[in-house]
């Protein structure tokens, strides 16, 4: 991607200014039209198929939001802005007519129930409201009735009972907003609606269960102040301050999960988004919430460009399928060529004007930049844990499940990070960061988290695994010490059962070098690409090796550090590791000796340094994981 000479004054981190953000934005708008249809309703992004109405749609759709932010944030500068929002109204105001028009080759499809147009038409509605006064207060009164036609059948749909809430509920603020029917009552249940979901310390849950992942990022903490906009609400009904507070909240430790190099957490579904993790951060600048500095804010957004840009994310201006390039591997069904271009809403920025300081002030170092850290989030149930050194941002799991009947990997795991990616491969049996049953080739199944919670450098929670149709329960805890994971476990109905415990996946461009003796594996010899185990104390032998993957999206090869116990003769396990994420086996082991501890029946009591620490198991099974399915949402209003 072509983009301006790097500023290093004013972006010390990254060089990237707005300069370079309008750069960005205009070389993915440019390969939007390139794409498109003879009258721009219809984006055909390279594709080894033939696509559906609704993908042409989408990427005509998310490609225009971030036109309709360009265009908002160029309006009024006068010069070559002046151009780019004549050129780009003038272009999109076209494609609106040509998709609603009945009569058009290009028209698009129309809004059902649980469909990817009403996400679609969304970013119609949001992009609308965006650039009003350019192209919907200009285009002929036909193509306004059109559209409205078009956006008024989200009243009669329904969707996923998860952030899709959110969907209808902006495209009727935005018909309403336009002076057409709406309905009101759909939009005040769908946001009764996501407070079922809130959890605290500013996050929600994907819909019913424990989905915490980066939704909370580019859809919980965008379409609520974009709805009141639309709604005209008063301030005095005090919705607009919940927002807001959760909101800082929310940026406070989300600002913790960001990687020296602008990696954001690699956890959860739709990574494919990239640079969308950026918008609330945005968000918070618009609203007036600096709990993160409109310097630090600038760090976060720009790194995060930048990390995907610079590998490659984006050629031409066209989003691969992947995380940098095309990749298949962290990819859900429901993505397609247009899909990435999510990614759109990491340009909220370019709504603040040119003199803001999120653009005038210098860059500020991120949280990892400025020393070690471990934080609680009680919300989701995880335990951030930063190292400087490397600059590497973990994440301890003691809350996310993610949809309550798939054992997903993005999701179920004792550990996430900015460095390393879930073992993917379907079907190999294999579990990175995590306590499971191997055999024959396959691994258990983990049925859920019933409970778990965190606390000042640890955390613990209880879950269950299928192994085959029987049922293992699993109370884990764990403690970071020294920037070292300690985990302890006790494994329930295992007898004849062949457990396991894994570290970390390492990626490595390379075959990555491995080291298996004395109780303990390693794979990888480099920061970023290092991972290790070490066994403390089981009631049964383990036996530490090495497995390999395939490539993953941060390298071409992988391989797994893990702890494989026998058959065992006994009903019970409790076992005690370290875990190493870019720390050798020499200093896990020089750790071990300065560790000592003694078995509770409700955990484990550590010495390290003079320090006492305890891991309990815990007590209280909160969550009823295995009885929620996923529903659908529809608002039906009372019958007159």
């Amino acid at each position: 991607m072509n983009l301006p000479s790097p500023d290093w004054a004013q972006a010390p981190f990254t060089g990237l200014s707005r300069a370079h953000w309008e750069a960005a934005a205009d070389e993915q708008i440019a390969a939007a039209k390139r794409y498109s249809s003879p009258r721009g309703a219809q984006v055909h992004f390279p594709s080894v198929y033939e696509q559906s109405p609704d993908e042409l749609l989408e990427g005509f759709a998310r490609t225009f939001l971030l036109a309709a932010l360009r265009l908002s944030g160029a309006a009024g500068d006068g010069g070559p802005a002046a151009e780019v929002t004549a050129q780009l109204a003038q272009w999109y105001a076209q494609a609106l007519d040509a998709g609603t028009d009945p009569s058009s080759d290009e028209r698009w499809p129309k809004l059902t129930a649980h469909s990817q147009t009403t996400v679609e038409a969304t970013a119609v509605a949001l992009g609308l409201h965006l650039s009003r006064k350019w192209i919907w207060a200009v285009v002929p009164q036909r193509v306004r009735d059109n559209t409205a036609a078009w956006l008024g059948d989200s009243a009669q749909s329904f969707g996923a009972d998860n952030n899709h809430v959110m969907f209808a509920a902006t495209i009727q603020a935005f018909l309403g907003s336009a002076g057409y029917a709406y309905d009101g009552a759909g939009i005040e249940a769908a946001l009764a609606r996501i407070e079922d979901w809130y959890v605290g310390d500013g996050w929600y849950s994907d819909g019913e269960g424990r989905r915490f992942d980066h939704y909370n990022a580019w859809t919980f903490h965008v379409y609520p102040f974009f709805i009141l906009d639309l709604l005209g609400e008063d301030a005095a009904t005090g919705r607009r301050k919940v927002y807001r507070d959760r909101l800082g909240q929310f940026v406070h430790g989300y600002s913790h999960l960001f990687g020296a190099n602008g990696a954001p957490l690699i956890q959860g579904r739709s990574l494919l988004y990239r640079w969308g993790v950026a918008a609330p951060f945005w968000m918070a600048m618009r609203e007036g919430i600096t709990v993160v500095s409109p310097g630090q804010t600038r760090r976060i957004a720009s790194g995060v460009l930048k990390y995907f840009l610079d590998g490659g994310a984006a050629p031409d201006g066209v989003l691969t399928l992947g995380w940098h390039e095309t990749n298949s591997s962290i990819l859900q069904s429901y993505n397609a060529p247009g899909s990435p271009q999510w990614a759109a809403k990491g340009f909220l920025g370019l709504l603040l004007p040119a003199d803001h300081p999120v653009w005038t002030e210098q860059e500020q170092p991120l949280p990892v930049e400025q020393g070690d850290y471990t934080l609680p989030m009680s919300g989701p149930g995880w335990l951030a844990v930063g190292t400087a050194a490397t600059g590497t941002v973990r994440v301890l799991n003691a809350g996310s499940d993610g949809h309550p009947q798939k054992d997903d990997p993005l999701y179920r795991r004792l550990a996430f990070s900015t460095s390393t990616v879930p073992w993917l491969e379907p079907g190999s049996g294999e579990r990175d960061n995590d306590i499971f049953i191997r055999h024959d080739g396959s691994s258990s199944r983990h049925r859920g988290l019933h409970g778990g919670s965190v606390r000042s450098g640890g955390g613990s929670s209880t879950f269950a695994l299928d192994a085959a149709g029987r049922d293992v329960l699993v109370q884990n805890s764990f403690a970071v010490l020294d920037g070292v994971e300690v985990r302890a476990a006790k494994l329930t109905g295992v007898v004849g059962l062949t457990p396991a415990l894994s570290g970390y996946l390492c990626s490595t461009d390379a075959a990555p070098e491995t080291l298996v003796n004395g109780g303990g594996a390693q794979v990888g010899i480099k920061p970023g690409a290092l991972s290790s185990v070490l066994l403390l104390e089981a009631t049964a032998e383990a036996e530490p090796h090495v497995v390999h993957g395939e490539g993953t999206i941060l390298g071409a090869h992988s391989g797994l550090p893990l702890l494989q116990f026998p058959p065992l003769a006994s009903n019970e396990l409790t076992l005690m590791a370290l875990i190493g994420l870019d720390v050798t086996l020499a200093r896990l082991r020089s750790m071990a000796l300065e560790l000592q501890w003694q078995w509770a029946p409700d955990g484990v009591q550590l010495r390290f340094r003079n320090r006492t620490v305890v891991l309990p198991w815990q007590r209280k099974a909160t969550w009823p994981a295995d009885s929620i399915n996923q529903g659908v949402f529809r608002w039906n209003p009372p019958e007159n």
